[in-house]
């Protein structure tokens, strides 16, 4: 007759369980890792595919938002390729070469899988031209040099010259107060007598001479509020100049309350 103990069969079985437990979990452990190799192995292959493949070179490059710029202009200063691979291009690159352009204000580019690249940016507003040193600019109202130009026909901003400056860079900001000055005068001055006045000359800090579009009138201001207040004597003096028919030199404005006209002698 053969006794067994109930505490060896007990032994047995929970040994059988753990048994049993630690093979499914090697089962598991030996199929997550299969899964994770499939994938590894498709992920390569799809990412090898997409970097070498025909399918993703670049063939478009599409550019929103000039105005001044043209298009053949932008795209060469990006440096973008056609052809090249979608994948591999450094959008760092353009990006760092489009921002050195003055014109150039706000900046983005975006790939759009599986070929075309969108460079959308905003320019700076061109607000005056200026003359200095024999030469013409196009400024900013912030006073950055955004480009340079032979002639100042068919711009529609103002044309300001008399600036005392050294040397002109392309890029580079004017400081001298005299260009805000100057600027903030004409405009005013088209406030109060819209698309009249085109020209302004800077004699100095505080005297400036304002011309129309023919050259036939000349007014003479030390700032800009001068204008704004007195704008009213400064249609009564247009008026009677027309009235009377005078051969003025200038109107001048720089007196305090008061505007003076010049009559040629």
């Amino acid at each position: 007759m053969k006794i067994t103990d109930e505490n060896e069969e007990g032994m047995e079985l929970e040994e059988e369980e753990e048994g049993e437990k630690s093979q499914h979990f090697g089962v598991k452990i030996t199929k997550i890792l299969i899964f994770y190799l499939i994938i590894g192995f498709l992920s390569w292959n799809f990412f090898n595919f997409m970097f070498n493949s025909r399918y993703c070179n670049i063939e478009e490059v599409v550019i929103k938002g000039n105005d001044y710029l043209n298009k053949d202009e932008i795209f060469s200063k990006s440096q973008i390729k056609l052809g090249e691979n979608i994948f591999k291009l450094d959008l760092k690159k353009p990006i760092d070469s489009l921002t050195q352009e003055p014109w150039i204000k706000e900046l983005e580019i975006k790939r759009i899988i599986p070929n075309k690249i969108i460079i959308s940016l905003k320019e700076r507003e061109a607000a005056a031209i200026v003359y200095i040193n024999e030469e013409y600019f196009i400024l900013s109202k912030e006073g950055m040099v955004l480009s340079k130009i032979d002639k100042p026909e068919g711009l529609s901003i103002p044309l300001i010259s008399g600036l005392k400056v050294s040397e002109v860079k392309i890029g580079e900001t004017i400081k001298e107060p005299e260009f805000r000055i100057a600027l903030e005068i004409i405009n005013s001055a088209n406030i109060i007598l819209p698309r009249e006045f085109y020209k302004v000359k800077i004699f100095a800090l505080d005297d400036f001479l304002l011309f129309n579009i023919d050259d036939t009138l000349k007014v003479r201001v030390n700032k800009p509020e001068e204008i704004i207040n007195k704008g009213n004597l400064l249609r009564e003096a247009l008026g009677k100049i027309d009235k009377e028919k005078l051969a003025v030199e200038y109107i001048d404005m720089r007196f305090k309350d008061s505007v003076i006209i010049k009559v040629k002698n």
